[in-house]
């Protein structure tokens, strides 16, 4: 905080050192859980004044010029992912990474959401929610480019997004609506999964092993969605539900927020690797989450250190 505030009255001048001390957050908000300061918004507020006095990372410059271009940092296409209807009050809004890391998950998210039925989509050309863009401090391509995004809601008629990427969640049920004329509900995957399940609508499929919920920074601690993927996993037949040292609230990162893998890729993968440890460590065979990032940290880690442990999708279960 007090960087923060010699940067933006000019005691402290911007740096490379600086720049790469700051990029190195996740923005998991662990910090905030701790001490209740909101350290996250000041961070951001330090990245967009860096940002503001010229000092932004060449990455993160890059994956904006690719949202404001293309709809999302990756330029991957949604053709072909996603048999959904398209248009209607209800969307899916699948987000950027899926498409990137884990395409096969879209397909399967597509499927079972069809077993649900009345979820459409927005089509092919549905754009990002431009998370990355607040991340990064980019504040005014945030602005601009969430209008462009509010605009294809509204001309669709939507009225409740169920999303599967928790940065989604928060970023759409959060952020926009304190700088967007924006009043849509926004529901994350899990909590129709479980609702689905309930009323008889979805059956999981039996498992037969120990499994651990990896909570994701961004649904537990921001949106606060803790129970939903508990039920599902208790209701999983064959399961022994097992929790890591730190769950729930008290998660711990897997290294994939914030922007920060694209810039500091080792010390991203090294928190990555500590989040499996604890996952091996509390006997689990099989992790579950519910976030492309986090499935593909924790997948990326589980094989580089050639572990026997499955990292899955809660989509997987059904």
């Amino acid at each position: 905080m007090l960087i923060a505030r010699g940067v933006s009255e000019g005691v402290i001048k911007p740096s490379g050192e600086l720049l790469r001390a700051v990029t190195a957050c996740t923005t998991c908000g662990y910090c905030m859980y701790k001490c209740a300061l909101q350290n996250v918004d000041v961070i951001i507020a330090l990245r967009a004044e860096l940002a503001r006095l010229g000092c932004l990372d060449p990455e993160h410059r890059k994956a904006a010029d690719m949202i404001l271009s293309h709809g999302n940092p990756y330029s991957k296409s949604l053709q072909k992912l996603l048999e959904l209807p398209k248009g209607g009050e209800t969307v899916f809004f699948a987000g950027c990474s899926y498409a990137q890391y884990l395409p096969e998950k879209l397909i399967k998210i597509g499927e079972v959401l069809s077993r649900i039925g009345g979820v459409a989509w927005l089509g092919p050309d549905e754009p990002c929610c431009g998370n990355l863009l607040l991340a990064s401090g980019q504040i005014d391509a945030f602005m601009d480019y969430g209008e462009r995004v509010v605009g294809k809601f509204r001309e669709a008629g939507v009225k409740r997004i169920v999303t599967a990427c928790p940065g989604c969640h928060e970023t759409l049920s959060r952020e926009y609506p304190k700088f967007f004329d924006f009043d849509v509900e926004v529901e994350h995957l899990t909590q129709l999964l479980a609702r689905s399940m309930e009323n008889g609508k979805l059956t999981p499929r039996s498992l037969n092993a120990h499994v651990t919920f990896h909570d994701p920074c961004h649904l537990a601690r921001f949106s606060r969605i803790i129970n939903e993927p508990r039920l599902i996993i208790e209701n999983i037949p064959g399961v022994v539900m097992v929790e890591m040292k730190h769950n729930k609230l008290n998660t711990l990162c897997c290294g994939g927020g914030g922007g920060a893998p694209i810039v500091h890729p080792r010390l991203t993968a090294r928190i990555a690797e500590r989040r499996l440890g604890e996952a091996i460590d509390a006997g689990a065979e099989i992790i579950v989450t519910s976030c492309p990032l986090c499935e593909h940290m924790l997948g990326r880690s589980a094989k580089r250190k050639r572990s026997q442990v499955r990292v899955l999708d809660i989509v997987d279960v059904f």
